[in-house]
């Protein structure tokens, strides 16, 4: 079931993308522009770098679910009306190469819960995240070479890793588009579930990893971030630190005394 959400958790600045909380420290970034499929705006890719750096930096968040608002798409990329503006503007957080950079630069996990359209942008988006769950109506591609831009090279590195570098030619060469099984065959996404079921099956996933350790996440998102960048800045430092918290030792005396840990993120 989706979460009981008790409001806004913070003032995203933009009316067309939402962020909610509910009682399992379970957040949900709602993209709301379903006037044009959730196209993003320059206001809504700043939005979500504030957003997404708050959500990052509160401890009582476990998991964020983005996802789109209606029933026709998660995102169908940048507002192409904005598109020239907003690669030039002064504030690089309106720039849509760094869509949902935000998302993947924390340690707080997070799933896409994609339907209908994930265009372009949105296809960032959804690569941001580290686990990606679809309904069978999802439809994929990246368009970038038929407006004649270049997509974001930090995507372009995970849709490589996700899906090899000939699946990811054609999909950036071609800008062809992938309904829900070939997406899941190739690996861009997890699983496909029956669009009714896919916000309970979100929502179920979201707080079994809500109710895990948060410094194992942290080491755990970093390692993988890691193998796809190259980078390992900061993984020792999160496993080791991981090793050394109270949340380790509350694990083992949980499993000695047969009853559900409760992590606390020290």
């Amino acid at each position: 079931m989706p979460p009981d959400c008790y409001g806004p958790f913070v003032d995203t600045g933009c009316d067309q993308l939402l962020a909610d909380v509910d009682g399992d420290g379970v957040a949900t970034i709602t993209f709301a522009n379903p006037a044009k499929h959730n196209a993003m705006t320059g206001d809504m890719l700043a939005a979500l770098a504030r957003t997404s750096a708050a959500l990052s930096a509160d401890p009582a968040v476990r998991v964020v679910v983005v996802r789109g608002a209606g029933e026709t798409a998660f995102v169908s990329g940048a507002d192409l009306s904005q598109l020239g503006d907003s690669i030039h503007a002064p504030d690089p957080d309106r720039d849509p190469n760094r869509a949902g950079q935000g998302l993947a630069d924390g340690d707080t996990p997070v799933i896409a819960m994609i339907h209908g359209w994930c265009l372009g942008g949105g296809v960032a988006v959804a690569l941001s995240a580290d686990v990606r769950l679809c309904a069978d109506d999802a439809v994929f591609g990246i368009p970038a070479a038929k407006l004649g831009v270049g997509y974001p090279a930090e995507a372009i590195a995970t849709l490589v890793a996700l899906v090899g570098p000939g699946q990811a030619a054609e999909i950036l060469l071609g800008g062809r588009r992938l309904d829900a099984t070939e997406a899941a065959r190739i690996g861009l996404v997890n699983r496909v579930v029956p669009k009714a079921d896919l916000e309970a099956v979100t929502y179920d996933l979201a707080r079994e990893i809500a109710g895990n350790a948060p410094l194992s996440h942290a080491a755990h998102r970093r390692a993988i971030r890691a193998a796809v960048t190259g980078d390992p800045t900061g993984v020792a430092e999160a496993i080791a630190a991981a090793w050394a918290s109270e949340d380790f030792r509350e694990g083992g005396r949980a499993m000695a005394e047969k009853r559900p840990p409760v992590f606390r993120g020290r």
